[in-house]
């Protein structure tokens, strides 16, 4: 039987609908007045907080009881009764309710009577402790366990909303109750087994008419108030829960029912408020609330990012690296959902720039840089974008300031008059904002690095690029020409920066090589200027990099990107459960790698050499041979490679993306290609979209798997990859080469990402050139 909707005011009738008289409600404690006709009817005022959203207050002192002036909710200064039930509600208890309901039916032949099932839910749900013990799963309360079998929780709530809305009425007035009087400050681990059990009640995902959805709302409101402000400690546990006791799937639900709640109250405001008034989100302590809980559900999706230990005895910092444990339970160690399923489209409406500001200068107020997650990668980049034409406009008034003063300083050394110079010549005003590098292709790279090191101050100008001994103006394409040569020999294996893995096709810093260590300062110095210039570079670097560069710890999982191999190798020594080991295997505490086809071994710990690896030291072996690759080995070179980086993209901006986001806005989107929306933003030069080769051309494109897909894309930009903000941010253009047919192959300017195509005859001509072309052009492909 589906129930029906229903008035959330019916909650209020019966016993509930009979309220005693409200406790005091005490003032804030900027109440001055109030605080004053206190003392003077002879009652002595104390400060306090509220239990459970945390206002500061001040109540008489004789008090017990008060009710928050705040969230409304009723403080037991004295923890109210609430006893167990001997026998706490369990799925057997209701099914055989419901059993006997229908036994009923059948010797009645009436209508289905749910009086039995309601009054036994009032009954088993009056209290705060009477609710937090149903469904109890009779197991130890530990970070991996909850307490509570979820499972039967659902099969409960599932028979239960699928009754008429007496039922809904008997538990929903019960959960309003003790949200409003929970009777006892939360703040032991067996306290939240209530919480999770809220979390799984399908009714406040309801919201069929708009009373019922209000109602529903204010529920929500208070369960996310009392969670936002419980014990760091108790934190950790529902972070836990959340990671070891939800599936992908219900994951994914808690956040979307999250993020609802943020866009309900984010709507109601801007429906609401003049868009020149102040921005009430700001002093909205419910949406603080929300996002607050959904910051445990994105800790909960980095489980190898929490509880890391001391170093030390100090906290660590952006200098020390650690590598999280290895762990069989691979469901519990890796991501459950992605992180653009965090983003809420609502937030990107906001003014970002003036949220962002407020959270640059550490105001006391709300703000969602506060919480990245919920913001999208395109509005972190508008963010970046903003950020970055701010800083370059101060360059640019301090490199006009300092221009004129050369001005004067050569009027008065030739014996002119200096204090009429104020201006600048047009010439002189057009190359202020910008960072120009003039370079010969013969010595790319020492030119690229000897300029940029001398520019240092300026890298965060717009960057244009002229090839010495040739013409031509930098609109874009000779700046990516620079980019994608200068990339290509810097990460050329025969280079000796960085050594290639065949298998997962990704690159890693040499720590044998014989590059100076300038060298990698200015493949980071490249890196940040592609991000400040919006240029996809086809650079296999894996997610530890930008990890290490935001100062995430590594993982062994990291290391299996990279070095599949290794990290297998890895894996089959940590599940080889025999005493043998030190037989089977063979090992000492000795790491080594690679220098120009010679082996370099190096102890992992004093005397490694001689310590052999055993069942019982194996782990220990594991994380500190995994360390030595990822950090020890190349802390020279990364050191100087971060150091570039940060000499460009340092600042507030870049600490609101994840390393996930910022391997995105350097190497582009992954996400499988939108064949329709590229032709979209084709433009055309000699052809139109009605032309026969160009229809040809698309219908090739469409038919080719996702590799071949790639393939040609790449052979027409030199990235298989579009840009993080989506397809529709790229420059794409076909360009007709003649009216007559031609055995030439189509050739490509993937410096302006155009594709130049002969007049063929026939679709399987065009495909035969297109498949010739992109197979055997070496183009500017990373290997």
């Amino acid at each position: 039987m589906t129930s029906q909707g229903y008035s959330p005011y019916a909650y209020l009738s019966g016993s509930q609908s009979q309220q005693q008289l409200p406790p005091p409600r005490p003032s804030s404690t900027s109440n001055a007045s109030s605080s004053s006709t206190y003392e003077s009817q002879g009652n002595h005022l104390i400060i306090g907080k509220c239990m459970f959203c945390k206002s500061q207050l001040c109540y008489p002192q004789a008090v017990k009881v008060f009710q928050c002036v705040t969230c409304d909710t009723i403080n037991d200064l004295i923890p109210a009764p609430g006893a167990v039930p001997q026998e706490p509600l369990t799925l057997a208890q209701i099914q055989q309710a419901l059993e006997r309901a229908e036994e009923q039916r059948t010797e009645t032949g009436g209508e289905l009577d749910y009086t039995e099932l309601g009054n036994l839910l009032r009954e088993k749900l009056r209290k705060f402790a009477a609710f937090n013990s149903i469904f109890s799963s009779g197991r130890p309360i530990t970070y991996e366990h909850c307490g509570v079998n979820l499972e039967e929780a659902r099969q409960a709530f599932s028979l239960l909303v699928a009754m008429p809305n007496s039922i809904a009425l008997a538990v929903m007035t019960s959960v309003e109750a003790i949200l409003k009087r929970p009777g006892k400050e939360i703040k032991d681990k067996e306290d939240l087994k209530f919480i999770m059990l809220l979390f799984e009640c399908p009714w406040l995902t309801r919201h069929r008419t708009q009373q019922e959805s209000e109602y529903h709302h204010n529920i929500t409101k208070r369960l996310f108030t009392i969670i936002s402000n419980l014990p760091s400690d108790l934190h950790k546990y529902l972070s836990s829960w959340f990671t070891n006791c939800l599936s992908t799937q219900i994951f994914h639900n808690r956040i979307n029912f999250v993020n609802k709640f943020i866009t309900q109250r984010l709507s109601n405001q801007q429906k609401s408020t003049d868009r020149n008034q102040h921005i009430i989100y700001q002093s909205d302590p419910r949406i603080q609330a929300a996002a607050r809980v959904m910051h445990l559900f994105f800790k909960a999706n980095q489980p190898n990012e929490k509880d890391l230990p001391e170093f030390g005895g100090k906290n660590r910092s952006g200098e020390d690296f650690v590598i999280v444990p290895f762990s069989k339970d691979s469901a519990t160690k890796s991501q459950k959902i992605p992180i653009d399923e965090y983003y809420n489209m609502i937030v990107d409406l906001i003014e970002l720039p003036v949220d962002f500001c407020a959270w640059e200068s550490r105001s006391a107020m709300f703000t969602f840089c506060q919480y990245p997650f919920l913001i999208s990668m395109g509005a972190k980049m508008q963010i970046m974008a903003w950020d970055a034409k701010r800083q370059m406009e101060i360059k640019m008034q301090k490199t006009i300031e300092a221009l004129v003063m050369q001005k004067r300083l050569r009027a008065s050394e030739n014996g002119g008059d200096a204090t009429g110079i104020t201006l600048l010549t047009q010439a002189e005003l057009q190359q202020a904002p910008l960072l120009i590098l003039k370079v010969h292709r013969n010595n790319l790279i020492e030119e690229s690095l000897t300029q940029l090191s001398r520019n240092e101050m300026d890298l965060k100008k717009s960057l244009r690029i002229e090839f010495v001994g040739e013409d031509g103006v930098d609109a874009g394409g000779l700046r990516k020409e620079w980019f994608l040569l200068l990339v290509r020999q810097l990460f050329d294996p025969q280079y000796g920066m960085f050594i290639y893995d065949d298998q997962s096709q990704y690159c890693w810093f040499n720590p044998a090589s014989f590059e100076s260590l300038d060298q990698f300062y200015l493949v980071g110095v490249v890196i940040g200027l592609a991000i400040y210039n919006s240029t996809i570079l086809d650079l296999p670097l894996p997610l530890a990099v930008y990890k290490k560069l935001l100062n995430i710890p590594v993982a062994l999982e990291d290391l299996a990107t990279f070095r599949p191999d290794l990290a297998k190798g890895f894996d089959q020594l940590l599940n080889y459960e025999e005493e043998d080991v030190e037989d089977v295997f063979c090992l000492n505490f000795v790491g080594s790698y690679e220098a120009y086809g010679e082996n370099v071994e190096v102890p992992l710990i004093p005397n490694g050499s001689d310590i052999p690896v055993t069942n019982h030291n194996k782990r220990q072996y594991v994380e500190r041979y995994a360390n030595f690759i990822m950090n020890k080995s190349i802390s020279d070179q990364f050191e100087s490679f971060r150091r570039g980086f940060y000499l460009v993209c340092g600042g507030h901006a870049l600490s609101l993306f994840r390393p996930e986001e910022i391997e995105f806005l350097v190497r582009g989107s992954a996400e499988p290609l939108d064949i329709d929306q590229l032709r979209s933003v084709t433009v055309y030069e000699g052809f139109n979209d009605d032309h026969e080769v160009i229809k040809n051309f698309w219908s090739i494109f469409k038919e080719f798997e996702d590799k071949n897909q790639r393939r040609l894309l790449q052979f027409i930009t030199a990235s298989d990859r579009y840009p993080a903000t989506g397809i529709a941010n790229l420059t794409f253009k076909i360009t007709c080469m003649g009216s007559h047919d031609s055995n030439h192959y189509p050739t490509t300017h993937t410096c302006f990402n155009q594709l130049c195509l002969y007049n063929y005859r026939g679709r399987d001509k065009l495909k035969n050139m297109l498949v010739r072309a992109m197979n055997e052009s070496e183009g500017f492909g990373v290997k």
